[in-house]
């Protein structure tokens, strides 16, 4: 349905660096242009998967010199200096735009634009992608007029949000593309193998890629080559950095291995078709990547990174284990004790189909389909006022 509302107006998006940032701001921002003639606008960073990412959709793309918030303390000048620039690009960027709506996305480079919107009373609106609130959201919490969590019992660490004042918060999900939406809606059981006899694994790192996951997943593989007797596939998004490694690795274990047939990128444009084949996924714990695994109902064994923030990916892949939808097997600082507890956890699903059903459903039962429109509704309400 067309809101007139929003044609002409402008919708700014700040924040990004990573997939998980940005892919739920895509998701709304489709499903705001399908609302009514709007200019999307995402102001972020200089990232190649960022600018890769949103070159896809056609939407304009500012850049600020933003400096990673861990590096402040190697080399402060520099990101004092950064943030200054960033700041007077994203204050000239909304006074030249006059956005209806500023929407943060998270990381460093929503906070100058946000910090600006709320200088010229402008509406916004974080989206909140982690159980626990990341360090640019919690510095703007204050800023915003609503927040759009993705997780029931979000972790704010604020008094503010905690006693239930300002800025409303709402457990919308978090936002999925169109084609992971329908995912959702066509809910078909991939834990079975497929007809051919392949069993699907589908290796995710996240959107930059995991050097960490990638090698437990091919020491793994090393260390069960003698008991994989059956057709085996694995897709690995195995990122920039390492591809080439992992490229050169998996040539030579598909001669090593009978039966074992590779796909691997750097990064996949699309993997719903992935999703709708996988009978198994071993990934990283990103909330952006859980909420798509959700949607497509993917049994899941999480590696969580464990060098995030507040340790956001540990407790999003708690979450999901308790909930029945995961497996966790925690990163350990000798890699061959990693590979050998994601063996463990491997073989134990590999061979018992009830227990990856039960895990499907439950991983079901925690999408929410229809996050984008509901975050697109809380802002037309916003701009009408």
């Amino acid at each position: 349905m067309s809101h007139s509302i929003l044609n002409g107006k402008s919708i700014v998006f700040a924040g990004g660096g990573t997939g998980g940032h940005l892919l739920p701001g895509m998701a709304v921002a489709a499903e705001l242009v399908s609302r009514g003639g709007c200019q999307i606008s995402f102001v972020g960073t200089n990232r190649s998967i960022e600018q890769q990412i949103i070159a896809r959709s056609g939407y304009q793309h500012i850049d600020l010199p933003t400096y990673p918030l861990k590096a402040m303390f190697r080399n402060p000048f520099r990101f004092i200096v950064n943030h200054s620039r960033a700041y007077w690009k994203g204050r000239s960027f909304l006074r030249e735009t006059k956005p209806a709506l500023v929407i943060g996305l998270g990381g460093m480079a929503s906070v100058p634009v946000i910090l600006e919107a709320s200088r010229l009373r402008l509406p916004i609106v974080l989206l909140e992608q982690n159980i626990v609130c990341g360090k640019a959201n919690h510095f703007l919490l204050g800023r915003a007029d609503v927040i759009c969590s993705s997780f029931p019992g979000t972790i704010w660490n604020s008094t503010q949000v905690d006693a239930g004042q300002k800025p409303r918060v709402i457990v919308t999900g978090n936002p999925v593309r169109t084609e992971i939406r329908k995912l959702a809606e066509s809910a078909t059981d991939t834990t079975s193998s497929s007809e051919d006899d392949e069993f699907v694994i589908l290796v995710l790192g996240g959107s930059q890629g995991a050097v960490s996951v990638n090698s437990a997943v091919i020491d793994m593989l090393k260390l069960s080559q003698d008991q994989l007797h059956e057709t085996i596939r694995i897709v690995h998004q195995a990122g920039e950095k390492d591809f080439s490694r992992v490229e050169k690795v998996y040539a030579g274990l598909v001669d090593v291995i009978p039966g074992l047939k590779v796909t691997v990128q750097p990064f996949f444009d699309d993997l719903s078709d992935w999703y709708a084949r996988a009978n198994l996924v071993i990934s990283r714990a990103g909330a952006t990547t859980l909420a798509e695994l959700a949607c497509a109902g993917c049994p899941t064994i999480l590696i969580p990174y464990p060098g995030s923030v507040n340790e956001h990916q540990l407790l999003n892949a708690q979450y999901f284990e308790q909930s029945g939808a995961a497996v966790v097997v925690e990163q350990s600082p000798d890699p061959q004790q990693t590979a050998s507890l994601l063996k463990e956890a491997f073989f134990k699903l590999r061979f018992d189909e009830e227990q990856r059903n039960q895990m499907a459903t439950s991983m079901r039962q925690l999408a929410f389909p229809e996050a984008a429109r509901q975050v697109t509704d809380e802002i037309i309400a916003l701009i009408r006022g």
